[in-house]
Order: structure tokens, then sequence, then C-alpha cells
């Protein structure tokens, strides 16, 4: 019978080396969707920022940038708003989005110039955790730009999202994957999908960073999908 020391020690490795394969495989699992899309990647940088103003009340802003392949302003988006947990599985929150996009010509990609648009989300999250993997999930709804005139686009959304994060023993580095879904209301019919898969790293308690490969695919068969590299930041204050 092995002392109590060694098969400690022995477990204790076994769980690492476990470890080590599971972060592995799943980094060698990233690259393997570049494949359904032809696109050079385009980079995105998404950031999230929030302060708790009272109990259960928490004041948000999320900006993102995102880039084309060749590294050419694509858009950024500034987000903002407040989130409000009602229940333990119940977070309901409502933000303003402002979105400036650079425009290309398709033949050409010669510059074009910029639409802004203006839009309302208003979302309703839940989640729950079992063992070591948490899901949550998330509709979101988001207004056409009725009220903006300076774009014609004035599609109205709801977003269907579901992430399974998984909790590695022994490792700050969190595996995640995600779904979503985007129903466009207008045309009845979901337009387009976005799978994400990435890994997140808790700094600390308040800080957290994150790199992600997302596939973004769509409806319609002249559309081509776009590879996406992104890089996620987290800070509550």
């Amino acid at each position: 019978m092995l002392p109590t020391s060694t098969f400690s020690s022995t477990y204790t490795a076994k769980i690492k080396t476990m470890r080590n394969k599971i972060l592995v495989l799943f980094l060698a699992f990233l690259p393997s969707f570049s494949g359904y899309a032809q696109s050079k990647p385009s980079t995105w940088v998404e950031l999230e920022f929030s302060k708790k103003i009272v109990k259960n009340l928490k004041l948000e802003f999320n900006p993102e940038l995102r880039l084309l392949g060749n590294f050419e302003m694509d858009s950024y988006i500034l987000e903002g708003g407040l989130s409000y947990k009602l229940h333990k599985y119940l977070t309901l929150a409502g933000y303003y989005r402002f979105e400036n996009e650079w425009k290309y010509k398709n033949s050409t990609g010669a510059y074009k110039g910029q639409v802004s648009s203006n839009r309302m989300a208003f979302d309703a999250k839940s989640g729950f955790e079992l063992k070591r993997f948490a899901l949550q999930v998330r509709v979101r709804y988001t207004n056409g730009s009725d009220f903006d005139q300076t774009t014609d686009d004035k599609a109205s959304y709801f977003r269907y999202r579901a992430k399974l994060d998984y909790d590695v023993k022994g490792s700050k580095l969190v595996p995640f994957f995600s779904v979503e879904a985007f129903h466009d209301l207008i045309l009845k019919d979901v337009d387009k999908i976005r799978y994400t898969a990435g890994l997140a790293y808790s700094i600390n308690k308040n800080n957290e960073v994150g790199l992600f490969y997302r596939l973004q695919d769509y409806s319609e068969a002249d559309k081509e999908s776009m590879n996406i590299i992104g890089i996620g930041y987290s800070l509550k204050f």
C-alpha cells in the first residue's frame, strides 16, 4: 500500500497532467474553426467596465473596436447602461449603443465614408452552475434605428446567446464556448450566427483578460463567413 504522501503526490500529478491535456486540446481545437471561413481574420477588441452603485444595481460601459483583416478600421461601438439583479437566476439590463462604421466598396476596397447609428438594447440574463460547468443564457432585444436619420439600417433583432464555461481544477485559465443567433424581426428569420471559443484568465477578483476565436456565419448563401480573432478585458471598479 502506497504511503499517504506518495498517493497524494501521484494524484496531484495526474490532475495536473489531465488539466494540461484539456488546455492543449482546447487550444488545438480553436484554429480548426477557421477552415469554415475564407476571409483573413478580423481583429476585435472587447472591453467591459462595471461599477456597483447600490445593492444589485451596476453601471456598465462596454466599448468595442473592430478591425478588418488588413487592420483597416471596420467599426467601433460605445455601449453604456444599467443592469439590475432581480433574482439569483434573473438579471435585467438596458443599454444605449452608438456605432460608427467605415464603409468600403466591395470590389476595390476603396474608402466610401462613415455611417453612424444609435440603438437601444434590453437584456434578460440567467444562468446556473453544475459541478465545474457554468451555463449562461441571454436574450437581447435591439431596436431598429427608426429614430436615427443618419443610417438606412432599420432592422430590429432578438439575439439569443448561450455560453458554457469550464472551471479547470488548479488553473486560472477558463475555457469557454458560446453560440449567438440573430433573429431579424423584419425578415422573420435568423440571418446570422456567431460561434465563439476561447480562454479567460482571472488576474484577480476585479480584472480578467481573454482571448477568443469567433466564426460569424450568415444565412445568405452569397455572403462570406468571417474569421475573427478577439481580445477581451474586464474590470470591476
